[in-house]
């Protein structure tokens, strides 16, 4: 019998659908951010036997994933399974995999972008240019060799921006609870306190991921510890971070700047006020969406849904528990 995968919320790069239908598989895409109405409508008239998340406006839940009567399977298009029920699928016998590892450099690259670009002023300096200013007086960049790198979570791309930043000079040091001590090293100090790392850290990097425990984890006490005129920057997910406090933070002068690939809603409102403000630099939580990771993430989860199909157990590190 002929399979059919759903992609739910865009489309896959030309790659990834390739080698799905190169296997015979029948591919149906839907737009970006599809609501669970829509979801059901589309899973009741294709039946797949797996779906492939990517933009959804709502979390995959029980009713969506039973609806077709034959998925099998659930392909993260990336790393975060923050919009996918995970407990509601292993309780329907359904496996979800992630496609770990296929964009963390891009993600890593992304957030030392948004930290070279803030720290070297170049938002302001590019605006007053275009307004017809030029004045070297009011340049405030910093060098980043010797600042300090306090990074919040500290799995693949929190590995790999320790690395990139370490090449600058950077002083780099990680909070990670769940990460072993052997991946840590000389170059990046393991810090136990989360309290402490952004006490001490000129610029904050966040690299974990959404949870119950980490919701809101930095807070207005925390934002409250962060050094005045720190810089806080966030690919992970928007839901870490208060946004209004981080906003208040921002108006203050608490904190310098803050680079965000990520908000709390998704896509945020025009009058979101972080686009607002002048040392805000916003992206559309497109860190692992560069054209080489998302064929990487395309393939991959692609791939992934195959060896389900063919009866492989994946490995432990793709499967989201």
């Amino acid at each position: 019998m002929e399979k059919t995968v759903v992609i739910l919320g865009g489309e896959l790069a030309p790659e990834g659908r390739a080698v799905l239908e190169d296997a015979g598989v029948n591919v149906v895409a839907t737009p970006p951010y599809i609501n669970r109405q829509a979801i059901i409508e589309v899973m009741n008239l294709h039946k797949p036997d797996a779906v492939i998340v990517r933009l959804l406006t709502d979390l995959l839940g029980p009713e969506e994933m039973q609806a077709g009567g034959r998925l099998r399977h659930i392909a993260k298009h990336g790393v975060g399974t923050n919009d996918i029920d995970v407990k509601a699928a292993t309780a329907l016998g359904i496996s979800v995999s992630m496609t770990t590892g296929s964009n963390g450099h891009s993600v890593a690259e992304h957030a030392l972008a948004l930290i070279m670009a803030l720290v070297k002023d170049l938002p302001r300096q590019d605006a007053l240019i275009r307004d017809g200013i030029w004045d070297k007086n009011q340049y405030n960049g910093r060098e980043l060799r010797g600042q300090h790198l306090g990074l919040v979570g500290f799995g693949f791309i929190g590995q790999a921006l320790a690395k990139m930043a370490g090449a600058i000079g950077m002083v780099v040091s990680a909070f990670d609870p769940h990460t072993p001590d052997s991946a840590f090293s000389d170059d990046t100090r393991r810090e136990t306190d989360l309290d402490t790392l952004l006490a001490k850290s000129d610029i904050v990097s966040l690299h974990c991921p959404l949870t119950a425990e980490t919701q809101n984890l930095i807070d207005a006490r925390r934002i409250g510890l962060m050094k005045q005129g720190a810089f806080l920057i966030n690919t992970a997910r928007g839901e870490v971070v208060d946004e209004k406090t981080l906003i208040a933070a921002l108006e203050e002068g608490h904190l310098a700047g803050a680079g965000l690939d990520s908000f709390a809603v998704e896509p945020p409102g025009i009058d979101n006020p972080l686009f607002q403000l002048p040392n805000t630099l916003v992206t559309p939580h497109v860190a692992g969406v560069t054209l080489d990771a998302k064929r990487a993430v395309s393939v991959m989860s692609a791939e992934n849904v195959l060896a389900v199909f063919g009866g492989e157990t994946l490995h432990p590190r793709f499967l989201a528990r």
